[in-house]
């Protein structure tokens, strides 16, 4: 949020914080004397990760200009499963997947078990990787707990990417390619970007999972396919501002989509931000290029009131 703040203040910007629970009258009270555009950094309301699209579902009905992506992007998105669903009609390649009550899984084939509304690895460890016969076991097991429903993914097991979009003028740029390295794993350790991967700099996870931006000759049709399917994942879920899209390549070059983010972290450690560093765009510039990427008819041209 500060890094936000102060990127809009050097902007030019007006800057109001606004806090969020679940009341939402506060956005009510906005409405009263509108600001020129909301910067919404809401990523989760009463600890669930499920009612994100509840703040740009308001601000549409009120007609107030905000950041990133509208309600309907927000749901689609966030419902993993429901994402998945929609990348398979359009034709975006994404792993099987499974629910309760009937879930049906491959013998022989694993599954990462994830929670089908949160992000950043909220309840991936390494006990989320089964075998397929254990999959229904495990998501009777976590159904009553998280907050939240789980589903079972097949684990590609391969490399791992991350493609950050930012849009523009000319529609959304993809930033330099991301490759998570998982260096020195034991083999019995899963190569997956888990909580303590992400979240607990003491663990073994963090500090051998390493983002890396090195472009190898090798690499480049393959970069230039995962940038096309990010551009198709834009397209298909109706997505503004920013975006980030993670990948796994298995052993015979295939990408499959494992999330779209439609609102990624804008912290100065996360990786949509060093991707926009490594492409050489600014914190200020990134904010700035968010803020212009507006729909039809809106302006931001005073004054800001940014959420979290």
């Amino acid at each position: 949020m500060r890094t936000v703040a102060r990127s809009l203040a050097t902007l030019g910007y007006r800057v109001a914080v606004r806090s969020l629970d679940l009341d939402l009258t506060v956005l009510d009270r906005l409405a009263l004397r509108p600001p020129a555009l909301v910067f919404n950094l809401v990523e989760s309301l009463g600890g669930s990760g499920r009612l994100i699209h509840l703040v740009p579902a308001v601000l549409e009905s009120r007609g107030i200009a905000f950041t990133g992506c509208g309600a309907e992007a927000l749901y689609l998105t966030s419902n993993k499963p429901l994402a998945k669903r929609v990348m398979t009609s359009a034709g975006i390649p994404t792993p099987d997947w499974a629910t309760l009550p009937r879930p049906r899984c491959q013998a022989g084939t694993r599954y990462i078990v994830k929670s089908a509304w949160e992000h950043a690895s909220i309840g991936l460890d390494r006990d989320s990787l089964v075998a397929g016969g254990q999959v229904r076991r495990r998501l009777r097991q976590l159904s009553p707990f998280g907050g939240g429903d789980w589903f079972a993914e097949r684990y590609i097991d391969g490399r791992e990417f991350n493609i950050s979009l930012l849009d523009g003028p000319a529609g959304p740029a993809v930033l330099p390619i991301a490759e998570m390295l998982f260096v020195d794993y034991p083999p019995e350790r899963p190569r997956i970007v888990d909580y303590e991967a992400k979240w607990d700099p003491d663990s073994f996870a963090y500090q051998h999972t390493v983002r890396s931006f090195v472009d190898r000759r090798e690499d480049s049709a393959l970069k230039a396919r995962l940038a096309a399917i990010a551009r198709q994942c834009w397209r298909v879920f109706g997505l503004r501002g920013y975006a980030r899209i993670d990948v796994r390549v298995d052993a015979a070059g295939q990408p499959w989509v494992l999330e779209v983010n439609a609102n990624p972290c804008l912290s100065p450690d996360a990786g949509f931000l060093a991707a926009a560093e490594e492409g050489g765009h600014g914190r200020d510039q990134v904010v700035a290029r968010i803020c212009a990427a507006l729909p039809a008819g809106a302006s931001a041209e005073s004054a800001v009131a940014e959420l979290r």
